[in-house]
């Protein structure tokens, strides 16, 4: 308690009058002469003061009125805590609480704290005054709408449960100031409740709060935290006769500040431990920690990489599930009688890679038939003239999904003899000008088969040089992927039915340029390959939050290069919830929120009854426990270091605290109830009447 007026406490001195008037009252006597005895000696007589108090309850209510009236005068108040003061305002409030559930919130008893925090601010709320409370991690959920009943609010706190998602606190931002916009209330509050974790803001944001917000952020950050995380996982593959052997290196990362000795690490295949280590981490570093290999011999097999122990568990462990590799078939196509070496650098660009992506046969045109093409995802026709004969099949196998990359030289023509797959007209082979050479003007770095390559360190096309191309000229619903400096098409796209065609206005055998001398050339050739497959590889990982179109992976993994699709599938998270989609559910996608395993099973086509299976894993920004203090986290959210009444102590003065509260009246009123009563106990007591001793009348 505090006093807004302490000098006035002096008057606790008149505490005094009633002991006073209570211990120094006198007994007086009136004296009666006799004259019978006017020759006796005369005694003088003097009063008797008392020694004791006769009557404590008169004593007590005077004291007692004595001290409320001076402590009136004083006006008292109680001191408020910043959270406290800033619900302390008058008039009905809008009040919006964020209450942080993201993984970090999972280090030692945070959540709690929040949750008790929520719970306070809940207490809070006064008649009129009505609640908001917003869950939030990646995304931001509006858990219990507005509303006055404390008991739903604190019921819904309760129930709140940590999430496996990133910390984003734009969201939620963005959320409460559209939630206040829309508020008739006079006051509007917004509390945060948060580790206030430094890796929550992408980006600055424009939060633009309805005037004379308050805006009041609680940290429940833990103390120089420890934190031991696995932040991620590399593979090496090889291949050994008919077996695939994996070696797994796990980075492990301590984000303490002393360096931790002598660090268990397992690795777990299939709920089995395969390997084990121990690792002496330094603070801030990612230390790699190396397995032994394991033969990889089934589909979705499930690995789980272990940490150490620490607060936050969560980020201990890294899911992650392999498959053996699965090249995707390519038939490369040659002229008749060629030599191995016309199609050198194609066969041997593709077969590139441990494990090799693609299976690649060479056969030449007079061989291909629609039962061969059956076998391929992709057909590369290196410079052959294609007979009429075949277009039918060429067509029928673009239309259900397949690829057709067409390398254009003096042989090339149409593909189906219609026109209908090539994407544009061919016109004569072109010698480069002045008998120098061609480059590549424009590429559209945007498309899918060339994003890889949109980087600076990515690749260089700039050097490449070419000496003699064929100009394409495409139809206006054709795709351009590229051009030479001069504007003439160097490559186009058009998609026929499920499938791609993509042309290359030149060779790929070193004559007419020099694209196969490039480092750039196999990874060119191997994203072409893919974009045109539809290779749909597995990941090893998901990260929390990401959306996953489940039909389409559970089809691509499926199909292996034939026309194999599904129609739905259910999906099982690791907390036991059932979801259909595709075919019969409301969505064909699922946003993967929870960590651990998710089961896919097909419900539809060649694959239905076999599970598949995704790993999900927490974001790496997770791990990182670093905190802002108040005054930056106010600054982020709001572009001012405070808002109104921020959780500053002094944004409230004593004067108002004492304002609010005013206690000194109700002290007054019972100071003069007490008096009241005094005066009517004293009239009484004096009007008691004297019993005469024994004797005297």
């Amino acid at each position: 308690m505090a006093f807004l007026a302490p000098l006035f406490l002096l008057g606790l001195a008149a505490l005094a009058v009633p002991v006073l008037v209570h211990l120094i009252q006198r007994e007086r006597k009136t004296p009666i002469e006799f004259p019978s005895l006017m020759f006796v000696r005369r005694i003088p007589y003097q009063s008797v003061q008392r020694r004791r108090i006769t009557n404590w309850p008169l004593f007590l209510l005077r004291c007692l009125a004595v001290l409320l009236i001076v402590l009136a005068f004083s006006r008292p108040f109680f001191r408020q805590t910043p959270v406290q003061a800033a619900f302390a305002t008058s008039g009905a409030r809008e009040v919006v609480i964020l209450l942080d559930r993201s993984a970090s919130m999972g280090y030692g008893d945070t959540w709690q704290r929040a949750q008790d925090e929520a719970k306070r601010v809940i207490d809070g709320l006064g008649n009129g005054d009505q609640a908001t409370l917003v869950l939030f991690d990646r995304n931001a959920e509006e858990n219990v709408r507005a509303t006055g009943d404390a008991t739903r609010l604190r019921a819904a706190v309760d129930a709140a449960e940590l999430s496996s998602g990133a910390t984003r606190y734009a969201p939620a931002l963005r959320l409460a100031q559209s939630l206040l916009s829309r508020s008739t209330l006079g006051q509007k509050e917004v509390v945060a409740i948060s580790d206030m974790q430094r890796t929550g803001w992408e980006r600055p944001e424009e939060i633009q709060f309805p005037e004379g917000t308050t805006f009041t952020p609680i940290s429940v950050a833990p103390v120089d935290p420890a934190n031991i995380s696995v932040t991620s996982v590399a593979f090496n593959r090889a291949r050994f006769a008919t077996e695939e052997r994996v070696s797994v290196t796990a980075a492990v990362t301590n984000r303490g500040p002393e360096t931790l000795k002598d660090v268990p690490v397992t690795l777990q295949i299939d709920g089995i431990q395969s390997g084990s280590a121990r690792a002496t981490l330094p603070p801030g570093v990612a230390t790699p920690v190396v397995f032994p290999a394991f033969t990889l011999t089934q589909n979705f097999v499930r690995g789980v990489v272990r940490a150490g122990s620490d607060p936050l568990e969560s980020d201990n462990t890294f899911n992650f599930v392999l498959s053996p590799a699965r090249p995707s078939p390519v038939l490369v196509i040659t002229r008749d009688g060629a030599t191995p070496a016309e199609s050198l650098y194609l066969t041997a660009g593709l077969v590139v890679g441990t494990p090799a992506a693609f299976q690649v046969e060479s056969m030449p045109i007079s061989k291909l038939s629609s039962a061969a093409m059956s076998r391929a995802s992709v057909l590369v026709f290196a410079d052959v003239t294609v007979p009429t004969a075949l277009g039918a099949d060429l067509k029928r196998f673009v239309e259900r999904g397949g690829g057709i990359l067409t390398v254009l030289g003096g042989r090339s023509n149409t593909l189906d003899g219609e026109g209908a797959l090539l994407p544009g007209t061919l016109a004569a082979p072109k010698d480069a000008p002045g008998g120098r050479f061609e480059t590549l003007g424009v590429i559209d770095f945007s498309h899918q088969a060339l994003e890889l390559f949109k980087m600076s360190k990515s690749g260089d096309f700039s050097g490449v040089r070419f000496f003699r191309f064929r100009p394409i000229t495409p139809e206006p619903t054709d795709v351009v992927l590229a051009r030479f400096a001069d504007g003439t098409v160097a490559m186009a796209e058009r998609k026929v039915g499920g499938g791609r065609v993509i042309a290359f206005g030149s060779t790929l055998d070193g004559d007419w340029n020099d694209l196969v001398l490039k480092p750039v050339f196999v990874p060119l050739l191997h994203q072409i390959t893919r974009y045109l497959g539809q290779v749909e590889t597995q990941p090893e990982w998901q990260t929390s939050g990401q959306v996953v179109d489940v039909t389409q992976r559970v089809a691509a993994l499926t199909a292996g290069g034939a026309d194999v699709r599904v129609s739905s599938a259910v999906v099982l998270s690791p907390s036991g919830r059932r979801l259909t989609v595709g075919e019969g559910g409301a969505v064909s996608s699922v946003e993967v929120n929870e960590q651990g395993f998710y089961e896919i099973r097909p419900q539809g086509g060649a694959a239905s009854g076999r599970p598949f299976t995704l790993a999900v894993n927490l974001e790496a920004g997770e791990s990182d426990l670093s905190a802002m203090d108040a005054q930056e986290f106010t600054a982020g959210a709001t572009g001012r270091a405070s808002l109104v009444a921020s959780a500053v102590p002094t944004v409230v003065k004593p004067e108002e605290t004492e304002r609010r509260q005013s206690m000194w009246w109700f002290l007054l009123l019972v100071g003069f109830v007490l008096l009241v009563a005094e005066s009517v106990l004293a009239n009484r007591l004096s009007q008691k009447p004297v019993v005469a001793m024994p004797g005297t009348r």
